[in-house]
């Protein structure tokens, strides 16, 4: 009977470990950077998961102007 009850639990916390969290628990998107040089040249960053708080914040972010280069994240 343990060792049933100890299997049971284990397949259990492997099966926790195999879904991810954010997507259970919490609004989750995807966001990459995009960089806006001098002279209207774009580049985008790598599309990268946000769940929760960090979320909130890409999405809440203004443009940032680094060294004459626009900087603003795009999620969705």
């Amino acid at each position: 009977m343990k060792k049933r009850d100890i299997l049971i639990a284990a397949l259990f916390v492997f099966v926790l470990g195999m879904v991810p969290a954010c997507d259970l628990l919490e609004e989750c998107g995807t966001c990459e950077m995009v960089t806006v040089e001098a002279d209207g040249t774009l580049s985008y960053g790598t599309p990268t998961l946000f769940c929760g708080d960090e979320l909130t914040d890409k999405k809440e972010a203004g443009t940032v102007e680094v060294n004459g280069k626009l900087i603003y994240w795009i999620c969705k």
